[in-house]
């Protein structure tokens, strides 16, 4: 009797174990399902990355998104008009709908429009600023004046160059865009754009790859956004993107 009911724990033991390791693998493998809104709507476009398995997607029309996670998986949601938020998953996750609220940045122009107080231009502070400016610069390069006057002061054409140099714009910095090596190569190398972002997230087809890439040069992106730390950036410019491009393939395959 006692070795028939340590054999029936011992089978009981094993069942317990193995439907702890399949309930286990069914959450690593499990979706998580939700949606992302700020204070007035839900958001389309916004980027919901899994830091843990390098993966991302793009919330839709309705702001809803399904991306893979595993419990302690970190998303990270990311848009360019509100601050990013990170979410780590917990067992609950998997019971409901994610919700995700963003909130909206606030930059300079918008306080300026809410308090509908625009800075005043301080003249007196400016001219002050600027005699104390000459001065200092007549006092640290008194050769560059010249030699004074018979009655004193300064040369007043001296003065004159060094009024036109403050006011004299400087040359804008030269803008790099990346080439279509540039982003051939970013897709081959880098572990967060890949190839399967690019079919799957961005849904570009394989025969399209190249001319979508192509259209992207075409565009002109800023070669300083390859950079990492610009990533969501310019995942924020290829979901526009591609939506642009799948736009027109799906005109140029309607006329064929």
């Amino acid at each position: 009797m006692n070795i028939k009911y340590h054999h029936f724990s011992k089978l009981k033991s094993i069942l317990l174990c193995v439907v702890f390791l399949l309930f286990s693998t069914s959450l690593l493998s499990q979706e998580i399902s939700g949606r992302v809104y700020d204070d007035t709507s839900v958001l389309p476009g916004v980027t919901v990355f899994n830091s843990n398995k390098k993966t991302a997607v793009v919330t839709n029309e309705d702001g809803a998104f399904t991306i893979k996670a595993a419990i302690g998986d970190t998303l990270t949601f990311q848009s360019s008009f509100h601050i990013s938020q990170d979410k780590i998953i917990t067992l609950a996750e998997y019971r409901t709908l994610l919700i995700v609220e963003l909130k909206q940045k606030i930059n300079t122009l918008d306080e300026v429009l809410l308090s509908g107080k625009e800075k005043e231009f301080d003249v007196e502070k400016y001219n002050a600023d600027l005699s104390k400016q000459i001065e200092n610069d007549i006092e640290n390069n008194p050769f560059d004046y010249g030699k004074a006057p018979a009655g004193g002061g300064v040369n007043l054409l001296a003065l004159a160059k060094l009024v036109i140099s403050i006011f004299k714009k400087k040359p804008e910095k030269e803008i790099i865009y990346a080439t279509q090596t540039d982003l051939i190569h970013l897709f081959k190398d880098d572990v967060f754009f890949t190839e399967t972002l690019l079919e799957n997230t961005l849904k570009i087809p394989k025969q399209y790859k190249n001319l979508f890439l192509e259209y992207c040069t075409a565009k002109q992106i800023e070669e300083a956004l390859l950079k990492e730390e610009n990533k969501f950036q310019l995942l924020d410019i290829l979901v526009v993107s591609s939506n642009e491009f799948r736009d027109i393939v799906a005109k140029y395959e309607a006329d064929k």
